[in-house]
Parts: structure tokens; sequence; C-alpha cells
């Protein structure tokens, strides 16, 4: 009963910042953006499964940006959703490259898995295509409050791409 709770109110609250991530974007120096990509999977939930990524977000005074991600992992029955803050910091001269890092908080739940709180950080690169469009190349190692002893830390990361449009 009381997991079930902490589910409801994990997806409550993380539905709670989706929404409040899109009308946050409304402010003058922010840029909302929805995005897609695809991740290598948590490795210890299966030995290798590509699972897709949804992500809901917006990106403020350029360098600062909160996004709410949903995966699911169809062979595993894994479905995560997390919420990311990230850091962005150019290093080219227009802007376009930026490398990034951040930290994450989030829930995972699946058909045989135990149901948990995550949390984590993340680092890569984004690349602005267009002033719509951009890619993230990224690196992402989490773990869960109740099994984090239990596994090597080879087995928390995964790789994700993914391609952002601004909305």
């Amino acid at each position: 009963m009381i997991k079930k709770l902490i589910h409801q109110a994990a997806l409550g609250s993380l539905l709670l910042a989706c929404i409040s991530t899109a009308v946050a974007a409304e402010v003058k120096e922010s840029k909302s953006f929805i995005g897609i990509g695809v991740t290598d999977g948590t490795k210890y939930e299966s030995p290798l499964e590509f699972e897709p990524v949804f992500r809901l977000g917006a990106i403020f005074d350029e360098k600062h940006r909160f996004a709410a991600n949903y995966s699911h992992g169809f062979s595993s029955g894994v479905t995560s959703i997390h919420f990311a803050y990230d850091y962005l910091y150019p290093f080219t001269d227009n802007g376009n490259w930026q490398v990034f890092g951040g930290g994450s908080l989030g829930y995972k739940f699946g058909l045989h898995d135990t149901n948990d709180w995550t949390f984590g950080g993340q680092t890569g690169i984004r690349y602005q295509y267009s002033p719509e469009t951009s890619f993230d190349f990224g690196y992402r190692m989490f773990d869960t409050l109740d099994e984090w002893k239990e596994h090597e830390l080879g087995q928390l990361g995964n790789i994700y791409i993914s391609i952002d449009f601004t909305m």
C-alpha cells in the first residue's frame, strides 16, 4: 500500500515538474523544447536493450536546462521517469557546441521489478544545429536508493543520443 502511494506521489510530482517546465518556458529569456532519443538501457536490468526516450524541458538564459525524461524498456518492462538539471557551457566562439553536466532525480518501476527512486548525474556534448534543432550525446550514471550497493560501477551508466526541437 505504501509503495503504491509513493509510486503515485512520484508520478504526480514528476507530472507537475513537466507542467511547470512548460509553463516556465514562457519566460522571456527561455526556450522550451520537446525531444526524442534512444539510450542503451540500464545494464543491470537486461544485458543490452535500446530504449526510446521522450523529453520535455526548457533552457533558461542559454545556460540552465531543466528537462523531464521518460523511457521504457520493452524487454525488461522497466519504465523510468526522471527530472534533470544541466548547466550548459559553450566551448566555441559562436556557442553552437556546448558541454553540459548536471544531476537527475526520478522514479523507476516495472512489471518484474521493485519500484524505486533513482538519482544520478549526466554529462555530454550538445550541438545547436539551428535555432530550432539541437542534438545531445551524453552519458548518464544513476542508481536506485534500495539497490545501489548491489551493482558494479559499470552497470549503472548508459549512453544516450537525442534530438530536441524548440517549441
